[in-house]
């Protein structure tokens, strides 16, 4: 069980109020949604949700739960977004090594287009 998967599973279970809704929403079959969330009860050794055939609703630990794992989620996207920002805007010094004419017909107008000062 990958426990972010898990995680992601019953928050949106618990957002929707449902196992389908969230299996709609993660792109996931039903079962499968449910197979996430019961596989991280067991792991905590806790009921998170009580299910009824007609609702699906918050135990107490399951509440307080939700609120850490929307935070540990928040952390996780927040970190792999600003690792994306970094990997596609490219930052740090550059140094290009080419015959002074060619530098300063090619090099320099295309360095000074992009706002950025050759050395």
């Amino acid at each position: 069980m990958d426990r972010l998967d898990a995680m992601r599973a019953f928050v949106s279970v618990a957002d929707l109020e449902g196992f389908a809704p969230a299996a709609r929403k993660l792109g996931l079959s039903a079962p499968a949604v449910t197979r996430l969330v019961a596989s991280l009860e067991e792991h905590l050794g806790a009921r998170l949700l009580q299910r009824t055939t007609r609702s699906v609703t918050l135990t107490d630990v399951g509440a307080r739960y939700l609120e850490r794992a929307r935070r540990i989620l928040g952390d996780v996207e927040e970190a792999e977004g600003s690792v994306q920002a970094e990997r596609t805007q490219p930052s740090g010094r550059l140094v290009v090594s080419a015959p002074l004419m060619f530098g300063r017909l090619h090099v320099g107008p295309i360095m000074s287009a992009r706002s950025c000062r050759p050395t």
